[in-house]
């Protein structure tokens, strides 16, 4: 939530848990050692299509970045 909160929420004690159900998809993709644009586009797809948002690309590209330099 620090590094990704398309919807601006992590000030908000009671929405802690708001991004977990994305959590295993994302695991499941590190593991499987997807690219960095097949995390950008999991995640894009979230932000724009599943919570109908217009998506910041330039913070989304920064965490799938970040996201594919981890270790899996």
């Amino acid at each position: 939530m620090h590094d990704w909160d398309p919807i601006g929420v992590r000030e908000i004690p009671e929405a802690a848990d708001e991004y977990d159900a994305y959590v295993a998809e994302l695991r499941a993709m590190l593991v499987q050692g997807r690219s960095e644009a097949e995390l950008f586009e999991y995640l894009w797809e979230l932000e724009t299509e599943h919570m109908g948002l217009q998506g910041d690309r330039i913070a989304t590209r920064a965490f799938a970045k970040q996201l594919a330099a981890m270790d899996g």
